[in-house]
């Protein structure tokens, strides 16, 4: 086996694989007509790599006559193609196509049955190649794919006026791409040259469907393909514009040439992320929604936007939209509603202010806990309701020697603290449960259904959280606090009586060396006993005094 048989099948197979990615590609002018054309080369090509590894001169003079249907065929379908990308679709509808199939196949078969007539080769010139003398038919089955050629080229470069620019430049290349197998067949013919000992026209043929593949993925072809302007698209009153997920502009009427950021130029290339139609790229939007409205400041122009996906046209993710202009309409629209939106923004503003006093009547501008204000309010009724199987915590938390880190530390680090703390607070509560700023480091917290045990566990959960809470002003010093738990309805069933136990209880829990819990009915463990009246004028007094100090 020659040299030339691995690089002849390695270009066969380059052949295949561009066949494949012009099929799956999205319906497009010429898209139909490469592929035939590539299907002959290939065909053409397995004929000579057939030839070439042929013994018998029997078998290579049959391979020689059956590449005659890919000879005439490929020449044919490629000029097809190149008039179709230039706007000529009605060579590649069914009859045309089929009628090219059929002089194809005609060719073939006189090529076939050439032994009884000697049409298109009349001797044997070289056994080894082989090479032949050739007979009439060969030159006018030449001439007529050379005029087709010729014919497809000419009718293309009279359409790149018209073209934009990307379709431009789609097209020079084609044309450029046909010179190679143009160039080779008459190097062969007059000259004799000669690619691996044979014809190398079916190899340039073969270059050129590569140079389609190599189009198709860095110039946009089939992607990007030249669509029909009619006169009723050019004569359209408003912009239409085709763009693909990129932002890249596929086709544009003149009216869109009149749009910020469009011109004659533009079809090719990519809008700017900042372009208001970018906002419509790859977005899939239903039939029956609302048409969007686009300002173009530079303009004073407002479109309102009706965006087509092209899917069912074969343009997966392409997007046309059409843009309407409404500026009269807009202005007119909001002339009717500026005395209504003024209404609007009073009403909203009164809102906001009503929203802002009862903010600042029932919130601490602190903490932004509720205030003792709205305690005196929202409590009353829970504690009322409180029963022996339902009974209400109201706890007292007073932070530990909370005046020294003013002292020391500065009230910025001071509020800090407290905003901290009622932060952690504020986001353990659940439900009903509710915690409020009573006054300067104390806070007061209700948990409604719950008891004794319960509430200590709140509280040790707490400390724990403040214990572990770091501030970076303070370094490593850690806070507590004392708590004084009291319960309803065995404190009372009224907020003053709650609040008053509950104090009772925060000073057993500060003389007791602070950073514990107390709950009231339990403070007077471990206390010398009193008369009950001279008892509760001495707690009174020694809570002042424990709160003062604090």
């Amino acid at each position: 086996m020659s040299l030339s048989t691995p690089i002849l099948f390695a270009i066969a197979m380059l052949a295949v694989i561009a066949v494949g990615r012009i099929i799956t590609s999205p319906a497009a002018p010429g898209r139909i007509a490469f592929a035939l054309s590539a299907v002959a080369s290939i065909w053409w090509i397995s004929m000579v790599v057939l030839r070439l590894n042929s013994v018998e001169l029997s078998d290579k003079i049959l391979f020689s006559r059956l590449a005659w249907f890919g000879i005439v065929a490929t020449p044919l379908f490629w000029s097809a193609a190149l008039l179709d990308h230039a706007g000529f679709s009605q060579l590649t509808r069914r009859v045309p196509v089929m009628a090219m199939l059929g002089f194809s196949a005609i060719a073939g078969l006189a090529a076939l049955t050439d032994g009884y007539h000697n049409w298109i080769y009349t001797g044997i010139l070289n056994e080894a190649r082989p090479s032949f003398s050739r007979g009439w038919l060969f030159y006018v089955l030449l001439g007529g794919m050379y005029l087709c050629m010729l014919l497809a080229c000419l009718l293309s470069i009279s359409q790149l006026k018209r073209a934009s620019r990307l379709h431009r430049r789609q097209m020079l290349a084609l044309l450029i791409a046909t010179l190679a197998p143009w160039a080779s067949n008459a190097a062969f013919i007059l000259f004799g040259f000669r690619l691996f000992d044979d014809d190398p026209t079916p190899f340039a043929f073969a270059a050129t469907v590569l140079a389609v593949l190599f189009a198709q993925h860095r110039g946009k072809l089939f992607i990007a393909p030249p669509i029909a302007r009619d006169i009723i698209f050019s004569i359209l009153p408003d912009p239409i514009v085709v763009i693909e997920p990129s932002g890249l502009v596929l086709e544009t009427n003149p009216a869109a040439e009149k749009l910020t950021g469009f011109g004659a130029e533009t079809v090719g290339t990519k809008l700017p992320p900042s372009h208001p139609l970018m906002a419509f790229a790859g977005q899939d939007r239903e039939a029956g929604s609302a048409k969007p409205i686009v300002e173009f400041d530079s303009m004073q122009k407002i479109f309102e936007v009706s965006a087509q996906p092209l899917e069912h046209w074969g343009r997966r993710g392409n997007v046309m939209l059409v843009l309407r202009d409404v500026t009269a309409r807009e202005a007119a629209q909001k002339s009717l509603s500026d005395a209504g939106q003024a209404l609007q923004q009073r009403l909203e503003e009164n809102m906001r202010l009503q929203e802002q006093l009862e903010q600042q009547a029932f919130h601490d501008h602190l903490t932004g806990l509720f205030n003792r204000r709205h305690a005196s309010t929202v409590i009353p009724p829970l504690l009322s309701a409180a029963s022996e199987a339902e009974p209400v915590a109201l706890i007292i938390l007073d932070l530990d020697y909370f005046k020294q880190v003013n002292d020391r530390y500065g009230h910025d680090v001071g509020d800090k603290v407290l905003s901290a703390f009622a932060t952690m607070l504020g986001d353990s509560l659940q439900g009903a449960e509710m915690a409020f700023r009573y006054g300067g480091e104390e806070f007061l917290v209700v948990l409604p259904s719950t008891g004794r045990d319960r509430a200590l566990e709140r509280c040790a959960r707490w400390r724990q959280e403040l214990a572990s809470h770091r501030f970076a002003e303070m370094k490593d010093a850690a806070l507590s606090f004392s708590a004084g738990i009291a319960l309803a309805p065995d404190a009372g069933t009224s907020l003053a009586e709650c609040t008053k136990a509950a104090d009772v209880a925060l000073y057993r829990a500060k003389i007791s060396g602070r950073n514990t819990d107390v709950v009231w009915g339990e403070h007077l463990a471990g206390i010398v006993p009193e008369s009950p009246a001279e008892s509760g004028r001495t707690v009174d007094r020694r809570a002042r005094r424990g709160r003062a100090r604090a």
